[in-house]
């Protein structure tokens, strides 16, 4: 494992503890998309953003690796 994958893994591992704290603090259904108005028109889990914060990290790193 190189130094680039460590510092990208590192980055990742401190976000996801990062936000699995401040899940514990957030209310169980939080607002996703707002209309125009300001008004919130999807909610959802707070345990969506766990599930869904390693996607760009894994989009970037299927990329990266096409170019070697």
């Amino acid at each position: 494992m190189n130094r680039y994958t460590k510092i990208s893994l590192g980055l990742l591992l401190g976000t996801l503890l990062v936000l699995a704290v401040a899940t514990l603090f957030l209310p169980s259904e939080i607002p996703f998309h707002f209309d125009f108005k300001g008004e919130a028109g999807w909610y959802g889990s707070k345990y969506f953003l766990l599930l869904f914060t390693p996607v760009p990290y894994l989009i970037y790193r299927q990329f990266s690796k096409k170019g070697k």
